[in-house]
């Protein structure tokens, strides 16, 4: 199993006292593991705005060294700490907590995410004693055995939770291939003295490539953009290289008690991630989606689209129609643009509805005519808080 520990500076340590953390600063800096510290009793040595990419957190709960803390105490000091270290796009991430008593502030760190952070809760909460993971808070360790044992306690916790040691895996290739990326192109060209040379002549090479005939006519920013672009189908190659030659240790299946509506839900939102973007920077690329909001005549005209691909009732189609969403598609093929062919855009006309139109039980289709080639329907996914899927006709 390659590393389930973070390789890219996602390792946040709180504590009041820089002396004990220092075993594990050691530990992580020896075998290559980025880390950021935070004096914890200090506001002015946290971040000015929350961070977003923790995913492992050592939280030390005596942040008041020498003085008897209550549950109150501690909650109102952690809470404004946490908030200063993580938003609530911070997710996932796992807290190790870690004082010198066994469960010592345990129940008041669960409550203050249950109460106060809800937003910003981790996915498990690991309490531990310090001298588990240092024997001792002398300054000369027994290094062999506390590398050890802090590694295999890292290893051990995540490796608990299948699921997010592989995504900690898969964030560890993606930072291995950007590198591997950078190192496959430039390697070769690398000199102290002609580097700027050399590095503004690949750039410039990978710019005209992607852009070809349109180099010349556009703006500095986008020749940058289109360079570091033509970089990301480079690193696609390395990352799905890495995956594939990748060891997870896969050594269960990933199972779950999710039911069928869980599961339908769950659905809608990645298929969001997977069918849209928001990204409008070009809207003649094939799949833009655009809402058709003009006259009543075309209005009309998207009605008859609809009742065109149904094969229900008036009643349903009149539902159907008032809850609708005309659209139409860019479906001229790539290679049009690509060998500079299209002189217009292709288009073919269909409209968003509500899932709850289409979709009956057993997720049988319903109301829409799918037993011809020239009606489409997208898998459901989530818009605006609401279920929709996307049906084109292909007659328009």
């Amino acid at each position: 199993m390659e590393n389930i520990i973070p390789l890219n500076g996602r390792i946040a340590i709180v504590d009041d006292s820089v002396k004990q953390a220092l075993p594990l600063m050691r530990v992580l800096a020896k075998n290559n593991i980025p880390y950021t510290y935070y004096q914890g009793n200090n506001f002015e040595c946290l971040p000015e705005s929350p961070e977003n990419d923790i995913r492992i957190l050592f939280l030390d709960l005596n942040l008041l060294e020498g003085r008897n803390q209550t549950p109150k105490d501690v909650r109102s000091i952690l809470v404004p700490v946490l908030k200063r270290l993580l938003s609530p796009e911070n997710y996932p991430y796992v807290l190790i907590l870690w004082s010198r008593q066994e469960q010592e502030y345990t129940d008041t760190i669960k409550d203050i995410f249950d109460q106060d952070l809800k937003d910003r809760a981790p996915i498990v909460i690991k309490p531990y004693v310090k001298s588990e993971f240092f024997p001792d808070f002398a300054e000369e360790e027994d290094e062999t055995k506390d590398e050890q044992i802090i590694l295999d306690e890292l290893k051990k916790i995540l490796a608990e939770l299948p699921a997010y040691s592989y995504l900690l895996q898969w964030e560890n290739q993606v930072h291995n291939s950007a590198d591997e990326t950078i190192g496959d192109i430039f390697r070769d060209f690398h000199s102290c003295e002609n580097w700027k040379e050399n590095a503004n002549c690949i750039l410039e090479m990978l710019a005209k490539s992607y852009l070809e005939q349109s180099y010349e006519n556009v703006t500095l920013e986008t020749k940058t953009k289109a360079s570091l672009l033509l970089l990301n189908d480079v690193l696609y190659d390395c990352l799905e290289n890495g995956i594939n030659n990748n060891l997870f240790g896969c050594t269960e299946e990933l199972t779950h008690n999710i039911s069928d509506k869980e599961a339908d839900t769950i659905a809608c939102k990645i298929n969001h991630r997977l069918l849209l973007s928001n990204n409008i920077d070009d809207i003649k690329q094939p799949g833009c989606v655009f809402k058709y909001f003009s006259s009543k005549k075309y209005r009309a005209h998207f009605e008859e689209i609809l009742k065109d691909s149904c094969n229900c009732s008036d009643e349903e189609k009149k539902n159907m129609i008032e809850t609708m969403i005309p659209c139409e598609v860019v479906v001229t093929p790539a290679c049009d643009y690509a060998q500079k062919k299209s002189k217009t855009n292709r288009l073919v006309q269909g409209f968003l509805i509500e899932s709850k139109h289409v979709i009956g039980k057993k997720k049988k289709i319903k109301n829409i005519d799918n037993r011809t080639d020239a009606i489409y329907i997208s898998p459901v996914f989530e818009h605006k808080n609401k279920h929709y899927v996307l049906v084109l006709n292909f007659r328009y």
